[in-house]
């Protein structure tokens, strides 16, 4: 990887800029190529399993159909009353029974044949062992001794739980040899007992053939080519194909696939080798399903020449596209080439040097942006020395700023020194109180300080202020511990106490209180400056939110313009309050949000 990173760093700016562009065309045709050969063939395989499992469904309806009109026809002879009474009445005028038997009885069954032609025999087994059967006629009517022998006729006669069933595939019961068929068919038969006209007792059993060939005659025709269609049995034997084209192993796939409670079934699977859509459903009647299995590769083929024709169309692209961005990148990197040949000359010495300007465009700005950095040089070389002693006397500036902090906190600390050795302990309060608090204003340069910093700067402002009032008011400190640690805007409590004691103490001319609060309120830093002092008439109290009594004497920062700066710093989340009443004292309120240590 990295032989090829430097190899590619050594390359020229023409080849960087086509590689590149090449690598991105590459890639994003790849991509391209990819999603859309994805999306073309899943939706070909969505479409197709859609359009397949309608064929089915046809399919499906067709043999159903005749399955229903069997035992719809089995029913109509079941419940027939001339049969019920011909089955449930002893022979006992026989030629009169015989003949209506004949005439009456016997035509039922041949008629429902005759208007059936794909029903293969109706066979009719009575229990009645008076009545004869009719050799001369179409053989219908048996006596049920042909049967007793059967053990799948005995188990359906024997179950009371079962009315009718359907028998799966076997060899017809041929009961009257004809000489029209040479051997027996292959038939699934339906069987339905005939009760009495009381439902109380058994006369006979209805059963219905219908050969093989004759109830999937649908599969045959329709002879689909791109697939086969299959039925099978409950053991999942092949019980008619349409094609015959199926393997063993391919036979044994499909077994492996299909669920084993005949549910329907719509996937895509391997058989015999080769992928396939595989849809399957249970039919009516016999336990059967109705299987069809399409190989893929009929579906996509169109689908992978489509592709093919893009990606030749694609790869086409890339080369015009590849020709065209090498003829430009060469074009436009000739211009950058003069303007590298005359920075050259610039790092060589010379900056008497300009380039020619064309056009308007990047490479245009690039060459005005150069011409003015030599046009320039001249007055820079000129300007060098005068800037180098403003330099020094910035140095000189700064230094003395940090010198003039050092020497107020040392002339402080020399009168404290000299108060102590004279014993004025007030002097010493004094001094004290003046340095914390020059401390706490300057806080080293930043902008922001701690709330319990801030109180603290407020509590030596007061000491101070106790020794110019002689004691004539008291300050109480009411503050929530968890709002020691969050951050606040410096000194902003500071000129709000000032006022309180200026132009509320002070004019009262009696003893007052004055009341700093700080509390956390729902994410909030609550700040609350309370004084009994003399109050604000309401026009009053206008002017100084508004900003228009900002130079009183005293004040030090007025209202409003504490308010700006907490507006600036805070946006939206800061909030000022001010109430006031005369003769009874002010209280000014600000909030912001609450930002602590592990914020920062």
């Amino acid at each position: 990887m990295m032989r090829i990173t430097r190899v590619y760093h050594n390359w020229s700016v023409t080849s960087k800029f086509v590689g590149v562009y090449i690598l991105i065309l590459i890639v994003s045709s790849t991509i391209t190529g990819v999603i859309l050969y994805l999306q073309a063939y899943n939706s070909a395989i969505s479409q197709a399993r859609s359009v397949m499992e309608q064929n089915i469904l046809q399919t499906k309806s067709s043999i159903d159909e005749k399955v229903s009109m069997i035992e719809n026809i089995s029913q109509i002879i079941a419940f027939d009353s001339r049969i019920q009474t011909l089955l449930g009445s002893a022979f006992i005028n026989e030629s009169f029974q015989l003949q209506d038997y004949r005439y009456n009885v016997a035509p039922i069954v041949d008629n429902i044949m005759r208007q059936n032609n794909y029903i293969h025999s109706i066979h009719v087994y009575m229990s009645n062992p008076t009545i004869p059967e009719l050799f001369e006629l179409y053989d219908g009517f048996y006596s049920m001794n042909r049967i007793q022998g059967d053990e799948g006729y005995l188990s359906f006669m024997n179950d009371p739980r079962k009315q009718m069933d359907w028998r799966g595939l076997h060899l017809e019961k041929l009961l009257t040899v004809r000489p029209d068929v040479q051997a027996k068919a292959d038939v699934f038969s339906y069987n339905r007992k005939i009760f009495s006209g009381r439902k109380d007792e058994i006369n006979g059993l209805v059963e219905i053939e219908v050969t093989q060939s004759v109830l999937f005659q649908s599969l045959t025709d329709s002879n689909s080519d791109v697939g086969s269609i299959l039925v099978l049995d409950s053991n999942n034997k092949i019980a008619f194909d349409n094609r015959s084209e199926l393997t063993d192993k391919a036979t044994e796939d499909l077994v492996h696939v299909l669920p084993g409670d005949n549910s329907k079934v719509n996937n895509i699977a391997k058989i015999g080798g080769v992928r396939s859509i595989v849809i399957s459903m249970p039919l009516e009647g016999p336990d059967l399903r109705l299987v069809g299995i399409f190989p893929v590769s009929h579906f996509v083929d169109k689908v992978i020449h489509s592709i093919r024709s893009i990606l030749i169309v694609l790869i086409a692209a890339l080369i015009v596209l590849s020709l065209l961005v090498y003829y430009l990148t060469v074009k436009l990197l000739s211009r950058m080439k003069v303007l590298l040949k005359a920075m050259k000359q610039v790092r060589e010495g010379s900056i008497d040097v300009s380039v020619p300007v064309v056009w308007n465009d990047e490479f245009t700005q690039m060459a005005l942006s150069f011409n003015h950095m030599t046009h320039r040089m001249h007055d820079l070389v000129e300007t060098v020395y005068k800037s180098e002693l403003l330099e020094k006397d910035a140095q000189l500036k700064a230094l003395e700023s940090q010198i003039n902090p050092h020497f107020l906190y040392n002339t402080l600390a020399t009168i404290s020194w000299v108060a102590r050795k004279a014993k004025a302990p007030d002097i010493v309060s004094l001094s004290g109180s003046l340095a914390k608090f020059y401390r706490l204003v300057l806080n080293k340069g930043n902008s922001e300080t701690l709330v319990e910093n801030e109180l603290d700067m407020v509590r030596a402002y007061l000491a101070i202020q106790k020794f110019r009032f002689e004691d004539r008011f008291d300050a109480i400190f009411e503050v929530d511990d968890r709002v020691r640690s969050c951050y606040t805007l410096k000194n902003i409590l500071q000129p709000l106490v000032e006022n309180s004691l200026i132009h509320g103490i002070e004019p009262k001319r009696s003893y007052g209180t004055i009341i700093i609060k700080a509390v956390l309120e729902d994410d909030q830093v609550v700040l609350r400056i309370i004084d009994d002092g003399v109050g604000m008439a309401a026009d009053k109290i206008k002017d100084v939110i508004e900003g228009r009594n900002l130079n009183t004497e005293g004040s030090g920062f007025a209202i409003a313009n504490i308010t700006r700066r907490l507006q600036a710093f805070y946006g939206e989340s800061q909030h000022m309050e001010l109430y006031s009443r005369q003769g009874i004292g002010t209280v000014i309120t600000l909030s912001f949000a609450a930002r602590g240590l592990d914020d920062v």
